[in-house]
């Protein structure tokens, strides 16, 4: 697992209108870049017109992050994670599935509210690519710059 990170500033064209969201660090992987806008709800929340919210969390501080694909992204799910192990083939968590979608449409958005406990992930989500396969990313927020990040893990 390369745990090099690689930021980088996307857009999407939403509403006929421009959207720059927040950085997003993530695991050297393309298929992280499925998802064209993952941003904090307060930063890009108001240049969506219509999505979904899911509310994973009421514990505070409750913060809501939207994920809007750039291609259709089926079995997306939100993830609950404990952390279970880490060691040289990777880090590891039980995992709890909180909201499933059997396809999150290119373009739609989803609000997701959630809240970070400490530097472990406690969040997480998965998807099937194109290709039908499976891909599972902790979601975090970057002690350093406040950053959303996501890191692939198995």
């Amino acid at each position: 697992m390369n745990f090099k990170a690689t930021t980088f500033f996307t857009a999407a064209l939403i509403a006929a209108a421009t959207l720059i969201v927040s950085p997003v660090s993530h695991a050297a992987d393309r298929e992280a870049a499925a998802l064209t806008g993952v941003a904090f709800e307060k930063e890009a929340g108001r240049k969506y017109q219509h999505y979904e919210v899911f509310v994973a969390s009421e514990a505070d501080p409750q913060v809501g992050v939207i994920f809007a694909p750039r291609e259709d992204l089926r079995n997306f799910e939100v993830l609950a994670l404990t952390f279970r192990d880490a060691n040289e083939n990777g880090i590891f968590f039980d995992e709890k599935s909180l909201y499933k979608k059997d396809v999150l449409s290119k373009g739609q958005a989803l609000v997701v509210k959630i809240t970070f406990f400490g530097s472990i992930p406690n969040n997480g989500i998965a998807f099937e690519d194109k290709n039908g396969v499976r891909h599972k990313y902790t979601l975090s927020e970057s002690g350093e710059d406040g950053s959303l990040i996501l890191a692939e893990f198995k």
